[in-house]
């Protein structure tokens, strides 16, 4: 492979793109479930609240990160849009509010941090960078075994970008607090 034609920034953004668009998708399937949590952090927001208002927002994050993973174009658009909600949402709370959980992931208290900003933000970024190049998160012509790998990586970040969220804020209090 000629190195002139490896660039490393496309392939970082497409990457944590895809993995953002996962962890998206995962969130609205969580709403969809249980939106008890968002409304509740919705509702001490003094936003307008309603568990249906909350399923709405679970549908629109799967159709809009499905829609992105599978062709890209303005879904990325409205992914990046979702995310940069999501940071002025953190970034106006986070310290003026007393809320436990953003209602990202349920029950699970998800804080809202300045990590959880940093990741909204850069998400964002990277799905920005991503449909500006006119490019997809997934290039579905890889060939079977790369595109295997490929989405295996994706569904691991997400999962360790879950765990940096939700889990970490969580394991740093009780270690405050020891």
């Amino acid at each position: 492979m000629d190195p002139a034609t490896v660039t490393l920034r496309p392939v970082v953004a497409q990457a944590v793109a895809a993995i953002a668009l996962g962890l998206l998708g995962a969130s609205g399937v969580v709403k969809l479930i249980d939106p008890g949590p968002t409304t509740g952090a919705m509702s001490t927001a003094g936003l307008p609240s309603s568990d249906t208002l909350s399923r709405f927002l679970g549908v629109v994050e799967v159709v809009v990160a499905a829609m992105a993973l599978a062709a890209g174009g303005l879904a990325l658009i409205a992914a990046a849009g979702l995310y940069f909600s999501f940071a002025v949402f953190t970034a106006s709370f986070h310290r003026r509010l007393p809320l436990q959980s953003c209602g990202c992931f349920g029950h699970d208290e998800t804080p809202p941090t300045a990590t959880h900003l940093g990741y909204n933000v850069v998400a964002m970024v990277a799905l920005l960078t991503v449909a500006l190049r006119g490019s997809a998160p997934i290039d579905w012509g890889l060939p079977q075994a790369e595109l295997v790998t490929y989405l295996g990586f994706a569904v691991i970040g997400a999962y360790a970008s879950y765990l940096l969220l939700a889990r970490l804020p969580r394991l740093m209090s009780v270690a405050r607090h020891s």
